[in-house]
């Protein structure tokens, strides 16, 4: 038979925990609640090759949280934390090989790709001093565009023309 590729174009949406990794080690928590959402392209080629490519345009909300006097303290409940919320524009390029089952109505994928971020705004509040408000960037403190590594997996339930998914995915910032 002839051999045809895809193209699919999704708006995703979602939640889920952010945190990061500082150095000197700090005590910090995840931050529960943030958003993302987005535009998402997939090529996926011809049934005899093994994946697909794609690029996604998302808005996503970033951040962490430490407790930057944890020291004081000797119980965890009495610990202070500062925490930064962080508004991005990011943009992963991924390729993502995958699988079909029942009849070519459910594919289940692996993503591995590269992301670049450019930080719209930030805010933050702290708890030590008591104050919150607007983060502000300063060039030589703070880096506005950022690259990465991402990585994850999901399945989508094809119906007829449209398709419904859940992917986790798992971003590794290296500036």
């Amino acid at each position: 038979g002839t051999v045809s590729a895809q193209h699919t174009v999704a708006l995703v949406g979602g939640g889920g925990m952010t945190n990061a990794r500082l150095y000197p080690m700090q005590e910090m928590r995840p931050i529960w609640g943030v958003v993302t959402g987005g535009v998402s392209w997939r090529y996926y080629t011809a049934e005899r090759f093994v994946g697909g490519i794609g690029v996604d345009l998302e808005y996503m909300q970033r951040g962490f949280s430490y407790s930057p006097d944890a020291y004081r303290h000797e119980d965890k409940k009495d610990y202070n934390y500062y925490t930064r919320r962080v508004n991005s524009l990011v943009v992963p390029m991924l390729w993502q090989p995958h699988f079909y089952l029942f009849k070519n109505h459910l594919r289940v994928y692996l993503e591995a790709g590269v992301t670049f971020t450019f930080n719209l705004s930030a805010t933050y509040k702290n708890e030590v001093s008591n104050t919150s408000g607007r983060y502000k960037f300063k060039d030589l403190r703070d880096n506005w565009i950022e690259y990465g590594l991402a990585g994850g997996g999901g399945i989508d339930f094809l119906v007829k023309r449209v398709e419904f998914g859940f992917r986790a995915r798992y971003y590794f910032g290296y500036s």
